[in-house]
């Protein structure tokens, strides 16, 4: 037989347990909907690349013979 304290303790420890598991998720859900990223900025950010290094006019026109 099983005790009514034991059933009593088991189904407190079930509904404990449930009723986290619905306070876990409802703070996620708050979280997530506070958090939504906005639009994107018009134009936004570049970052300037450095200018590819002119080669030298002698090198350009060394002919290399093999």
């Amino acid at each position: 037989m099983i005790h009514t304290q034991l059933l009593t303790g088991i189904l407190v420890a079930v509904a404990a347990l449930v009723g986290l598991a619905v306070v876990f998720a409802i703070a996620l859900q708050a979280t997530a909907s506070a958090n939504k990223p906005g639009q994107s900025p018009h134009g936004g950010i570049r970052r300037e690349e450095p200018p590819l290094p002119q080669p030298d006019a002698d090198d350009a026109r060394e002919l290399v013979l093999l």
